[in-house]
């Protein structure tokens, strides 16, 4: 159905919660271990409490005569009550240093580490809203809450009567109630303690399993969420596209300056770029794979590129050398071979150039010589030219006969 929440929560999904408080925290879970931490340290280090208490009795009682309180005995005297004082306090303050211990062990398991949320810690009005927490108290989850106290509740209290039942049937002045005494206390102690860890445990995987389902996201959800981190799906297609488009350009611009394309010949294609003036280490200016090999290629023709097909050089500039990078030594030796005999055919090349432009301007010049020659011949058997100049040696005027009237 259309917005059933049915996918796991994404990463950004539980980090928001975590910034707005949300996080798995068991304050029943840390108390147990707390305790259960503390009852092991009292069961383990009880003899020796024991000891250091009777010890300590003895010497507040041994310090208590008046020999001890005298103006030159009274500094002693103190100084001792405060060493036996802090044999005293030495015992419990380590079951407070393990009661401590445990509970920041839990808390930091659970949470991750230490963290302060602003959206926990904040005012909110409908804290304090009677009617808010009126319904809270009377609420389902609230009654579950209840419910699942009782049980551990219930257990603690079997466990107690049976301890009671047999104190009870002990007689009343035997010297062993005392001793019996203790050990059902801690008795008692220690299987509460471990049974409210256990419960708390089981507690904490119910409440684990409820915000796993709460953090859960629909379809539309991952979607927006993707939209809101990533952009649009249809944008980033149409700036790939665009990128795309320019990485041709540019992959053509560069063929377009190179010196040679080294092909596989149908799986890669290398373009290599090389200065025959300044002579530097060839660069890789382009290469590419499959589609973009063949238009390498296109372009290598377009631009009247050489193209050479040399599968295993082709093949170990794709995969060593990136673009812009020059070749490497071990491969000078092949692409050398390759740039001479590129050389050999630019210079065969221009040397026909040149010897053509040479035999075109020679047969220019005996084109205009035979023009220039034909022409002076031409001059010279003009009989205009030679009336003219016959009339004017003879000394008679033109249109006078020789033997007409003076």
């Amino acid at each position: 159905m259309a917005g059933e929440r049915t996918e796991q929560a994404t990463q950004h999904r539980r980090e928001q919660a975590r910034k707005e408080g949300d996080i798995l925290h068991s304050r029943e879970l840390s108390s147990s271990a707390g305790t259960l931490a503390g009852v092991m340290v009292l069961g383990a280090m009880g003899a020796h409490a024991l000891v250091i208490w009777r010890n300590g009795f003895a010497g507040f009682l041994a310090l208590g005569g008046s020999s001890h309180w005298e103006d030159s005995t009274q500094l002693p005297t103190l100084t001792a009550m405060r060493s036996l004082a802090m044999g005293l306090l030495e015992f419990p303050a380590m079951v407070m240093a393990a009661v401590a211990a445990a509970v920041l062990a839990i808390g930091v398991l659970q949470t991750g580490g230490v963290h302060i949320s602003a959206g926990a810690i904040g005012f909110k009005p409908d804290r304090i809203n009677p009617l808010t927490n009126v319904k809270n108290l009377f609420s389902l989850r609230a009654v579950a809450r209840l419910a699942k106290s009782l049980i551990p509740a219930g257990v603690l209290a079997v466990l107690a009567v049976q301890r009671i039942h047999r104190q009870v049937s002990l007689p009343p002045f035997s010297s062993s109630r005392l001793e019996t005494l203790g050990s059902d206390v801690y008795g008692l102690l220690l299987a509460a303690a471990w049974l409210l860890f256990g419960w708390s445990a089981i507690d904490y995987l119910v409440e684990w399993q409820s915000r796993e389902s709460r953090l859960k996201m629909s379809r539309e959800d991952m979607r927006e969420e993707m939209k809101q981190n990533e952009g649009n799906p249809q944008i980033k297609g149409r700036i790939r596209n665009l990128q795309r488009q320019m990485r041709r350009r540019q992959v053509k611009a560069d063929v377009a300056k190179a010196a040679v394309v080294l092909t596989n010949p149908t799986h890669y294609a290398v373009a290599l770029g090389f200065d025959f003036g300044t002579m530097e280490a060839p660069k890789l200016v382009a290469k590419g794979r499959n589609l973009l090999a063949e238009e390498i290629k296109a372009e290598a023709r377009w631009a009247g590129v050489p193209i050479i097909e040399n599968p295993p050089l082709a093949r170990s500039l794709y995969r060593s050398v990136e673009v812009g990078q020059a070749i490497p030594v071990d491969l000078y030796a092949a692409v050398a071979t390759i740039l001479a005999y590129l050389y050999r055919q630019r210079v065969e090349a221009q040397l026909r150039e040149r010897k053509a432009a040479e035999a075109a301007a020679r047969a220019r010049a005996q084109q205009t010589s035979a023009s220039a020659r034909g022409a002076g011949i031409s001059a010279r058997l003009d009989p205009s030219q030679y009336g003219s100049q016959g009339a004017a040696g003879s000394g008679i005027e033109p249109g006078t006969a020789a033997g007409g009237p003076q």
